[in-house]
């Protein structure tokens, strides 16, 4: 009313500002609930005591002595691959029939006659495929090998070969001051407690041999093809003598054993040591599928705090208030170092990579053993009940499956030679029915391996410049000195003349006999055919001096708190035999080192 000089508003007007005022609660509201939302949906990050890397044959060892030893501790076990207890590795997934050997079946089948090597080269799920650069020594060919991607690891898809390590080899090493605790009488309690020697032999030696502990360990469950005394004869009449290596640990030719259950059952680190008892520990946390990408610091750089991991297509971290232990293999333990700024400065320069600690030694001393095949006619007829569709069939399945007896209960290596007075290293490996790449139609054939396990030559592991979180590139130089080949030449020649005087062979396959007669033609056959024996080492080598080692010998990385290594990547040397047995031993060793750092109790066969 403007008489009276009142500023009324209409009521369009009122409406509108009630409007305004509803629209800033609203919005008030509105951003408040978001931030709450915000606020509890927040990523905490996880903390655990203990953080394992790697779920192979060190880790699962480890990660299961400690939540034994630590009883009020968590312990999180990150694993890059599939568990083995997925569904695709059911054994009925892995029915037994004649495409079995196609290389995308499922490779993680319990039963241990499947050949072994196709497995862990075929591009099939439970194995990670490794590719090296070109290497010209080799008419500039790639070398490919696998690795276990999958808990268990190796162990899960390996040949099951159980053979402990020489003496010689733990002299060689103990020698090096500061690890005088690697001598033979120091690690013989190791391999009897993790031992379940479940062979009747009376030549078993229960005061070198363990009854009780969690990997089992048994004899050849197939009767040989061979004819075994006129094996030994020729061999011993060649300097070859014969030997046991799982009791008195000395070189020569010796009848191999396996890591096969009583039940005819694969036994893995996952089986053994990641039991029921472990997984429903609330304790203890398995993440499979989790690939760790680097390791966390304290903000001086000085200590390991945790580490930074993948899953599918997040990002994650999980801290560690004690140890972080890396067990990641040869290829990846070095390549987690140098992604996290432990390793060659020079190198994490280049990258762009802050570096948290100069150890030059991450990634050299790359230690793989060339190795060759030849094939072999055996001189006993071929065996129509022996082929394939008959061995592999339902009925030879179920027999195994429910008795754990038959073929598919066997392994097809019941011989070697590592070391002794030829030093040698050769495996016979009694192909029976398996189909072989050659395409053989026939069963009566074998195969002869051998391998060079004193070689001059080394690689390294370098991280990828495209992707420092990759696959990294892989320098295997085998043969890359040539007097490598000539050990390897040896063996051949040697076994092939010990086999044809045994009566044993009656022809050559692979390579022809013409081949053999030529000596310039052999050794280029030996340069084409080479290829790794997937026991690889040295990466993170164990030592005293940082200059040249990247641990000491408790697994400690030199110049970092709370991180050690423990898998093959460790030794200094390669192994003349397979390592697994003694990656068992080592991880309980290990296991006992670091509760005496804790608890201050030693470990057994102190020094």
């Amino acid at each position: 009313d403007r008489s009276t000089g009142n500023n009324l508003l209409n009521s369009e007007q009122c409406d509108f500002i009630m409007n305004a005022k509803t629209a800033a609660v609203l919005i008030v509201l509105f951003l408040s609930v978001v931030q709450c939302l915000t606020e509890t949906t927040t990523t905490i990050t996880p903390s655990y005591h203990w953080i394992v890397v790697g779920a192979g044959c060190s880790g699962a060892t480890v990660a299961r002595k400690l939540l034994d030893y630590f009883p009020n501790d968590k312990v999180l076990l990150l694993e890059r691959g599939i568990d083995n207890l997925d569904p695709v590795f059911t054994d009925e997934t892995c029915s037994p029939e004649p495409h079995i050997f196609n290389t995308t079946r499922p490779v993680n089948c319990t039963y241990p006659a499947i050949i072994a090597p196709r497995r862990s080269v075929s591009p099939a799920l439970g194995s990670h495929i490794y590719t090296s650069i070109p290497q010209p020594q080799l008419r500039n060919r790639s070398i490919s090998f696998g690795a276990g991607n999958v808990t268990g690891g190796g162990t899960s898809i390996n040949g099951m070969v159980a053979f402990r390590a020489l003496r010689e080899e733990f002299e060689e090493i103990s020698s090096t001051p500061g690890l005088e605790e690697y001598n033979y009488h120091a690690f013989l309690p190791y391999y009897k407690k993790m031992e379940n020697n479940q062979n009747s032999n009376p030549k078993v030696f229960w005061d070198r041999n363990g009854n009780s502990g969690r990997v089992p360990v048994t004899n050849h469950k197939v009767g040989s093809i061979f004819n075994e005394k006129a094996f030994l004869k020729a061999s011993i009449a060649n300097g070859i003598h014969p030997t046991d290596i799982n009791t008195i640990q000395i070189g020569g030719l010796t009848k191999a054993q396996a890591t096969i259950t009583e039940n005819g059952r694969r036994a893995s680190s996952a089986i053994n040591y990641l039991d029921s008892t472990a997984r429903n520990n609330y304790r203890f946390t398995l993440k499979n599928i989790s690939k760790v990408r680097r390791i966390l610091f304290n903000s001086a750089g000085t200590a390991a705090t945790g580490v930074e991991y993948r899953t599918g297509n997040q990002i994650l971290s999980a801290l560690a208030t004690r140890e972080v232990i890396i067990s990641a293999g040869t290829v990846e333990s070095p390549r987690i170092l140098k992604s996290s700024g432990i390793g060659p400065s020079a190198e994490l320069q280049s990258l762009g990579i802050p570096v948290i600690k100069n150890l030059p030694a991450v990634g050299t001393n790359y230690f793989e053993k060339p190795l060759t095949l030849a094939n072999f006619r055996l001189t006993i007829p071929d065996n129509p009940k022996m082929n394939t569709s008959i061995v592999l069939s339902n009925s030879t399945f179920r027999q195994w499956k429910m008795y754990g007896t038959g073929y598919l209960a066997g392994w097809n290596n019941p011989w070697a030679v590592h070391g002794g007075s030829s030093d040698l290293d050769a495996e016979f490996h009694e192909q029976g029915p398996f189909p072989d790449t050659t395409g053989y139609n026939f069963t009566n054939w074998m195969r002869l391996i051998c391998w060079n396990a004193h070689t001059k030559s080394r690689g390294s592991i370098k991280l990828n410049t495209t992707d420092i979180y990759g696959n990294p590139i892989i320098d295997v130089a085998l043969l890359r000195d040539p007097s490598d080949a000539d050990k390897l030449i040896e063996c051949n020649y040697k076994f092939r003349k010990i086999l044809k005087e045994a009566g044993i062979i009656s022809g050559d396959l692979l390579p022809s006999t013409s081949v053999w007669e030529n000596p310039t033609a052999f050794r280029d056959y030996v340069y084409s055919i080479v290829s790794a024996t997937q026991h690889n080492c040295g990466t993170c080598k164990l030592g005293s001096d940082s200059s040249v080692a990247v641990v000491d010998g408790r697994h400690k990385v030199f110049g970092i708190k709370n991180l050690r290594v423990m898998d093959y990547s460790i030794f200094p040397y390669v192994l003349r035999v397979n390592p697994a047995l003694t990656l068992y031993a080592l991880s309980e060793k290990l296991a006992d080192y670091i509760r005496e750092d804790y608890q201050s109790s030693p470990p057994l066969g102190r020094v």
